[in-house]
């Protein structure tokens, strides 16, 4: 059993290896693709300021604290990107054949999905996100203890394996219907978006559908709430400890999911 496991591991990394290479051979393309990413979040972010410029704050948020919750939303994200945003083109493998492939190779499917390409585009995603929370961080005189930086972390983990655990759920849909990106465009992006400002503005049957059903809440609203002591809100700091676990089983949830669809699956014969 070690021994298999240890083989396929070896495999994984094996195919990481390749797709980041295979991705490097064009590098002007590769660095267009960092800086094209950084300035398109850069851009929304703007618009922010732009918004904020005359309202001044949303909610009792100012640009700041809304810089925060979009770099801790997109920080998350980019990280999920790089492992898991190609499992929204799962209904293409296996329309087209592709998948039958992973089934027989000495590593477990998902980890072969997982590794078919390792996503180093998401760079300029994580690059915008991490000087944007250092500027909102800097500018809110913030001071974190060690609990406030581990909240911080559980919040970028968790957020990732929501947000992961939501795109394996959704390629899960493909192995009963042959497709299932429309659904991610349908249910995954408007998520997404409605991330970039705080739960509050949006109605109530949303802020409990996006935190007890699909917690996106929990990616950075609510470890927002703790991070940064908003103790004027509909929902308690405290929510905030959570994300780390709900992260987990909300991924685990999804792997299940995933894991039922594997073994149903019926070859489209392509």
């Amino acid at each position: 059993m070690l021994k298999s496991c240890l083989r396929g591991l070896k495999f994984y990394f094996y195919m990481v290896g390749v797709s980041i290479k295979t991705q490097l051979q064009y590098r002007y393309a590769f660095v267009m693709n960092i800086l094209g990413w950084a300035m398109t979040y850069a851009g929304t972010a703007i618009t922010m300021w732009v918004m904020l410029y005359s309202f001044q704050t949303i909610r009792g948020w100012m640009f700041w604290e809304l810089l925060f919750l979009f770099g801790l939303s997109v920080l998350s994200w980019s990280i999920c990107i790089i492992f898991f945003f190609h499992f929204r083109n799962m209904d293409e493998y296996i329309v087209e054949g592709t998948f039958d492939r992973f089934l027989v190779r000495p590593i477990h499917p998902f980890l072969h999905v997982v590794a078919l390409k390792f996503d180093v585009g998401a760079f300029g995603q994580l690059l915008f996100s991490i000087v944007a929370l250092i500027i909102a961080y800097a500018q809110l005189g913030l001071n974190w203890q060690l609990s406030q930086w581990l909240i911080f972390l559980g919040a970028v983990i968790g957020g990732t394996l929501i947000q992961g655990g939501m795109l394996v759920l959704i390629s899960g849909v493909a192995f009963w219907t042959t497709r299932s990106e429309r659904l991610f465009w349908t249910l995954m992006w408007p998520a997404k978006n409605l991330m970039n400002y705080p739960l509050t503005i949006f109605p109530r049957v949303i802020q409990l559908l996006v935190t007890f059903v699909l917690p996106f809440a929990f990616v950075n609203f609510l470890p927002a709430l703790l991070l940064l002591d908003k103790t004027k809100e509909s929902f308690a700091p405290y929510w905030g400890f959570f994300t780390l676990p709900v992260g987990v089983i909300f991924f685990a949830l999804c792997f299940k999911f995933w894991t039922i669809g594997l073994n149903h699956y019926k070859s489209a014969g392509s």
